[in-house]
């Protein structure tokens, strides 16, 4: 395998010898997979093996995904149940006593609204649902299984527009048709508890103005309802019951809306007066708190919260919560629904969130309600690209991150965690994408940096702080390419915008020529390396308009001049391609350089042989069938599971994919992705933390305030 020099540093690591380890590598960060377009989740062991998996819904589909125990899953089984969802999660139990885990949803079947009972068959797959309505209503709310009667068989209680609906159970999964009683301007969230300490179930439910509360009978009938209002006066919207202070009655937490169409930022809590009332509510903190749960992540024995966002808040034991700790989701957006679950049977609480767009999102639990999802270290201005050296000369990976107020180093401590530490950093206003390479021929390398149709050149000093050596003047912009271009061995610079700087061997360089006088203006991304094995660096460009995407080969010949050719870029249909970051590199070991780039706006990614010649084939298309997010422009290439064969990275909005190579140019699809942060702009690969087999980390620099580490334990005990 053959990597042009200039790609080492954003594929370090490649180079393994020893044992083959096929496996599919694991980081510890944020886990995404595909989920249809799931309006909710249940965690339940679906298949008996005592390993919890995880059941959503979709337009009357159950699609289970199998754990393995470790916190990681793999695509199980979808049953056709028959009925409509609603955007309330399934409830899973057994129902029938036969030991295989049942499932009840909400929805609607031929126009009406009700409820479906879905008997398991203890392999992952679920029977046609038995329909039971809820009258004339068509919008049922979350099920809730409580025996409200007293006869020790679960019943079935679910809030629709009519007011609450109890069925109560016969026995064997079977139950009695529902029960109305009437509640004006219900919602649909219900949750219960023994609000009064009776010894009886009652019930919460969210109305159009906040909840009410109803005090159960112990025979199926309920008291009339006590009516509270939200804070706002506006729609409840979800609820849950819990006792927030220890040796206390249950208290009710709900979300609420703050504005017509919008749900709130914050929780109300309603504490308990040990008699069944609720006083006025305080707040708690939880940024899109729409869907939301109550349980111990942090293992001290107090309730805290949890967001269908992904944020936390630990709770004090007094009914007040600490400040939140949010954490980055695929969308970034609403999500329908979070469930807290021990999924490694180690006594920690993990985190498992339902995105409405299709993903499924896993939290898993450091301890201390510190959840997995990588180290996130905050730079001023955030990081827009990373350009990574040992920078102080001490044998460990460092980073430089460019955005718009400068530049930023980070250096490598050698640790998993922290990855990095503080160093210098350089005022440079617009700084754009850098490049490092050793511009003075001193064995430290330096930085290259365009800002503001410039380019500034800043000669390491060896102790990770660096001086400015030059400005070049470089009015048409662009990313930036180093080369020795006349053979001289001095590194020299191009550009996208079609420029070409001669370096002095100083830091400094010569006026810019163009490269090809006349090119095409609309150009995107650069890429330098040999691209026809003559030991001469070429150029590639990506130029795009409306119509036609392609690429301009530049072959060096040897005499301060370029010959062109152009490669037009097709995807596997013939259709055109949004160039996004690319990278020259071996992938099937033929000694000749093919082309990995990213697509822009979540085209996926794409693979090009290259002949040796200058030329370029198709060969794959890296697909990203969840998300495709406005991302897929940052592409990395390294052996990331140690079989030592090349592997291609691509982020694609807030996650990270994935694709494993065969060693003949294809990859195969991610079984599941990689959370970043919130706005990944480039991928590094370093090996950070030193592991004696090379597998390098991945480190995201990132557009709204930081870099997230995401660190490789492919071969590691977590």
């Amino acid at each position: 395998m053959r990597i042009h020099p200039l790609c080492l540093l954003a594929c370090a690591g490649f180079c393994l010898a020893g044992a083959v380890f096929a496996s599919t590598p694991t980081f510890l960060a944020r886990r995404d997979y595909s989920l249809l377009d799931s309006s909710g989740i249940a965690v339940a062991d679906t298949n008996g093996d005592g390993i919890l998996d995880v059941i959503g819904m979709d337009n009357g589909q159950a699609t289970v995904l199998f754990g393995n125990g470790k916190g990681t899953f793999s695509q199980g089984p979808t049953s056709q149940l028959g009925t409509n969802d609603s955007i309330f999660p399934p409830t899973a139990a057994d129902l029938n006593g036969d030991g295989k885990v049942d499932i009840v949803v909400s929805g609607g079947k031929g126009g009406s609204g009700g409820i479906g009972v879905s008997f398991g068959n203890g392999d992952g797959t679920f029977r046609p649902a038995v329909y039971y309505p809820v009258g004339t209503d068509i919008a049922p709310g979350n099920p809730l299984l409580g025996d409200f009667n007293g006869d020790g068989i679960p019943d079935i209680a679910v809030a629709a527009s009519s007011g609450l609906w109890l069925f109560t159970g016969k026995g064997g999964g079977a139950f009695n048709p529902g029960v109305l009683t009437p509640i004006p301007d219900t919602y649909g969230a219900i949750s219960a508890a023994d609000f009064n300490g009776d010894g009886k179930l009652d019930v919460a439910i969210t109305t159009t103005t906040g909840f009410v509360l109803l005090f159960g009978s112990g025979d199926g009938t309920f008291q009339q309802p006590q009516s509270y209002s939200s804070p706002t006066g506006l729609n409840g919207y979800r609820i849950v019951a819990a006792s927030l202070a220890q040796h206390s009655r249950p208290d009710v937490v709900m979300s609420y809306l703050t504005s017509a169409g919008g749900a709130a930022p914050t929780l109300a809590v309603y504490p308990n007066n040990g008699k069944g009332s609720f006083s006025a509510p305080s707040f708690a903190d939880l940024p899109t708190a729409g869907s939301f749960t109550i349980g111990d992540v942090n293992g001290d024995g107090i309730p805290d919260l949890a967001s269908g966002a992904g944020c936390t808040a630990l709770g004090n034991g007094n009914g007040t919560f600490q400040p939140p700790t949010c954490y980055p989701l695929p969308f970034g957006i609403y999500v329908s629904s979070v469930a807290l679950a021990d999924l490694r049977h180690n006594g920690r609480t993990d985190l498992v969130f339902n995105e409405a767009s299709t993903a499924l999102s896993i939290l898993l639990n450091f301890g201390n309600g510190r959840f997995n999802d990588g180290e996130w270290i905050p730079v001023t201005g955030g990081a827009r690209c990373g350009a990574a050296a040992d920078y102080n000369g001490d044998g460990k990976p460092d980073l430089a991150v460019s955005n718009p107020t400068g530049v930023s180093i980070l250096l490598g401590t050698g640790k998993s965690f922290p990855a990095f530490k503080y160093g210098a950093t350089m005022s440079l206003s617009g700084a754009g994408c850098l490049v490092t390479g050793d511009l003075n021929n001193d064995g430290i390398p330096d930085l290259l940096v365009p800002a503001n149709g410039t380019v500034v050149a800043y000669l390491g000093n060896g102790d990770g702080t660096f001086t400015q050596a030059s400005v070049t003047a470089t009015p048409t912009g662009g990313y930036l390419a180093l080369g020795d271009f006349n053979h001289d061995g001095k590194l020299d610079f191009a550009t996208s915008g079609n420029l070409l700087a001669y370096g002095n061997g100083d830091g400094t360089f010569q006026k810019p020529v163009q490269i090809v006088p006349g090119l095409n203006s609309s150009l995107i991304q650069i890429a330098a390396a040999d691209l026809n094995n003559d030991g001469w660096t070429d150029i590639l460009l990506d130029a795009e308009d409306i119509q036609t995407s392609y690429l301009y080969v530049l072959l060096n010949n040897h005499h301060g001049g370029f010959t062109e050719n152009m490669v037009h870029i097709v995807d596997g249909t013939g259709g055109n391609i949004d160039c996004g970051k690319m990278v020259l590199v071996d992938l099937n070991s033929d000694g000749n350089l093919d082309l990995v780039f990213g697509g822009f706006l979540g085209s996926g990614g794409y693979v090009y042989l290259g002949d040796g010649k200058g030329g370029f084939t198709f060969k794959d298309t890296l697909y990203s069938p969840i998300f495709n997010f406005g991302g897929g422009s940052a592409v990395a290439v390294s052996d990331l599971n140690g079989d030592g064969i090349l592997d291609i990275v691509l982020t694609d909005g807030t996650t990270v994919n994935v694709y494993l190579g065969n060693g003949s140019a294809m990859f195969s699809s991610p079984s599941f992705y990689i959370g970043a942060g919130p706005a990944p702009g480039d991928l590094v690969l370093e090996n950070l933390h030193g592991q004696p087999n090379g597998f390098p980390d991945i480190v995201a620099p990132d557009l709204s305030g930081g870099v997230m580490v995401l660190i490789n334990a492919t071969n590691r005990i977590q």
